[in-house]
């Protein structure tokens, strides 16, 4: 059990000093007071627009992650969805991070393209975390998803060079770190004193005429219980022939049973040397009367008899052992020294004990005393261990940051409420600024088509007809806007505003606001008037359509346009005016185009007028919460009216003199309107009609053949 103990208590030194480095180093080089592992400073440049992580290298969320750079130029670091980054950097030269091997080495890939300048990063809206301006750090929450780390120049440009530094902080890290030094401290002095420690030294018991018995003997004792006739007592011998060395006598074999009907030796007339020690016959003795079943009974220290000079045992002996052999005390039982010279000729009294033989005490190895301890103790330290490393992970739980389940390309809603609020209240602002000056390059940066071409004609006719700017628009703001943003997994993204009207209260407005990349701005792409009276669908909830959405619908969005447009040129009679219910401002236009056709008709250089309307681009579809769509198209309308042969016509006075005035055209007048409207197509289930919400025109071109 010695070789166990020791080797045991090596074992647990060795692991408790392994941890007790390890947690010292972790603690006190690797991550320190602040829980944070970070990485020495690298230095990270590209040729291209930005150094950009791959999305697997951020394959973990939980922790904060730490960055920060230094560079001779301003630089801007950026985390966004992996969608957008590789949105905005598609086609650009720069430089990708695809692997990382601690502490510091990572390995790259130079993706080719243009080179360029961007839109500056800090004018983007999707980053979920950036630097902020003047400052070259920043610190994010690692997220679920493919996330990217982008560091570039603050304006744009090409030629990144920058310094930089990653760090992770992990909640409890520091913590845990002097929890593993201390628990390799205490390992590592359990086992130094399993290894230092010795067995209690057995104090020699002093010479004395009664020995008791060892109790932890293995070499158990059989005493006669049968009384004994001094006559046979005479002639019995002390100790039996050993049968490994006939030369020798062994004094651990037992006494014979006085119930032994065999002949026992007699001893020698004169004490014979060892080597002629021989067995001498002894009288046969009559068998005991019969007695009842044997009782177990403990081993009885039999008494001592002068006997013959004992040689020594086949053992090996200390030298202590050896002089207590030698000394005339006398012999008990489970003694473990020889006798080289005659024992003291001192008889004890025969004891007088029942008839019935003692069996044989046999102890398992199992039940030895030495064993329970050794055993008792091996428990108790496995037992500490297990204790230990309960601790160890009870308290580093979610110590390990759990690997990313969104693996695959995700989506995110358009925009967030906030940033939503933002892009409508810089719209008031810029748009206000370009309505003041009829400046459509201003509009651009604000809008996008078919908003823009509305707005641009409208410029375009207002310096004609209102050369001096005293008809210049009132400023006015979308008031309380209503944001409803639907999930895109890629560009373009769109999200649309509910809104009041500050000049007209009477009206809401509808827009639809577009990015078509990642690097390009907001713009406002369609945008109408209905009025309040009208029922408008609730932006909240507004997703994408499915193929499935689409089938449930009463018309899918081309055919209602096509519809529409039929509608619209054939007048309030045509057919499909029964698949759509009109608002005020469609009925009135209506009216307005068939007396525009009679005045027209009547003039005596006109042959006839024709007024067709027709789709224009693809109509913008949402899903509503209730399974309706909520739609949003342009419809183009030509007005032609046809010259008598032999005339000549011209524009001379209104709108179309802004695109043709003073030309004389010999066969057609036209004038092109560009309309937005939205509708609400219901589901086949409710059977309603097709509902125009508004209609918006807005003439853009004149002129003729």
């Amino acid at each position: 059990m010695r070789f166990a103990r020791i080797t045991l208590g090596l074992l647990l030194a060795l692991s408790g000093l392994l941890a007790a480095i390890a947690g010292a180093v972790a603690a006190f080089w690797l991550v320190g007071p602040d829980n944070t592992i970070s990485t020495p400073r690298r230095e990270l440049a590209s040729t291209g627009l930005a150094v950009v992580t791959a999305p697997s290298l951020l394959d973990r969320h939980g922790p904060t992650l730490h960055v920060s750079a230094s560079g001779d130029k301003p630089l801007f670091i950026g985390v966004g969805q992996d969608l957008d980054v590789r949105d905005y950097l598609s086609g650009t030269a720069h430089t990708q991070l695809t692997q990382f091997d601690p502490p510091a080495t990572f390995g790259t890939q130079e993706l080719r393209g243009d080179t360029k300048k961007l839109t500056p990063p800090g004018q983007l809206d999707w980053w979920v975390a950036q630097s902020a301006p003047g400052s070259q750090a920043v610190t994010w929450p690692i997220q679920d998803g493919l996330y990217d780390v982008v560091v570039m120049n603050a304006d744009g440009t090409p030629a990144v060079g920058a310094q930089v530094t990653f760090g992770v902080q992990v909640h409890r890290l520091f913590g845990i770190c002097l929890l593993v030094l201390g628990a390799g401290v205490l390992v590592l002095a359990l086992g130094l004193a399993l290894v230092l420690r010795r067995r209690p030294v057995v104090k020699e018991i002093a010479d004395t005429t009664e020995i008791p018995v060892i109790t932890n003997t293995r070499i158990p004792v059989l005493v006669s219980t049968a009384p004994v006739q001094r006559d046979e007592e005479e002639h019995a011998p002390a100790y039996r022939v050993s049968p490994f060395a006939p030369d020798r006598v062994s004094p651990f074999a037992p006494l014979a049973a006085k119930n032994e009907q065999a002949a026992e030796p007699a001893p020698a007339a004169a004490a014979p040397t060892p080597a002629q020690v021989t067995p001498a016959p002894a009288e046969v003795r009559p068998a005991p009367a019969p007695a009842k079943a044997p009782v177990r009974q403990m081993p009885v220290r039999p008494a001592v008899r002068p006997a013959a000079a004992v040689p020594a045992a086949p053992m090996f002996m200390s030298p202590a052992a050896v002089a207590r052999a030698k000394s005339p005390a006398l012999i008990g039982a489970g003694a473990s020294q020889r006798y080289e010279e005659p024992a003291q000729t001192t008889y004890a009294e025969p004891v007088e004990e029942p008839v019935d033989s003692v069996a044989e005490e046999i102890v398992p190895l199992a039940a030895s005393p030495e064993f329970v301890k050794s055993d008792e103790a091996v428990r108790r330290t496995a037992a500490l261990l297990a204790s230990g490393a309960m601790l160890l992970t009870a308290t580093s739980c979610g110590l390990m940051p759990p690997k990313n389940t969104m693996t695959a390309a995700d989506s995110r809603p358009a925009v967030t409420l906030a940033d939503a609020q933002a892009v409508v209240q810089r719209y008031n602002q810029l748009n206000n600024q370009a309505n003041k000056t009829r400046d459509g390059k201003l509009s651009e940066t604000i809008e996008g088509n078919p908003t823009l071409a509305q707005t641009q004609a409208g410029f375009l006719i207002g310096r004609k007809l209102d050369a001096a700017g005293k008809d210049v628009s009132k400023p006015f703001s979308y008031t309380d806007p209503e944001i409803g943003a639907p999930q895109f997994a890629s560009y373009p993204m769109r999200f649309v505003v509910s809104s009041g009207v500050s000049d007209a209260p009477g009206n809401r407005q509808l827009g639809v606001w577009q990015r078509e990349n990642a690097g390009s701005p907001w713009l406002l792409t369609h945008s109408v008037y209905p009025p309040k009276a009208a029922d408008l669908p609730s932006v909240d909830g507004l997703r994408t359509p499915t193929a499935a959405d689409l089938a449930k619908l009463q018309g899918r969005p081309e055919a209602v346009a096509k519809d529409l447009a039929a509608y619209l040129t054939g007048g309030k009679n045509a057919p499909q005016s029964k698949l759509f219910t009109p608002t005020p401002g469609l009925t009135t236009m209506l009216d307005l185009r068939a007396k525009s056709r009679a005045a027209d008709t009547a003039e005596p250089y006109i042959a006839d007028v024709t007024d067709a309307f027709a789709p224009s681009g693809v109509p913008l579809t949402f899903i509503t919460e209730s399974g309706d769509a909520l739609v949003f198209l342009s419809l183009t309308e030509q007005y032609r009216q046809r010259v008598e042969p032999g005339s000549n016509a011209y524009w001379t006075s209104g709108e179309a003199t802004a695109f043709s005035s003073m030309v004389k055209y010999t066969q057609t007048l036209y004038q092109n309107y560009l309309h937005q409207v939205a509708v609400v197509i219901p589901a086949k289930s409710t059977g309603n009609a097709v509902q125009v919400l508004s209609i918006d025109p807005q003439l853009v071109g004149a002129g003729g053949n």
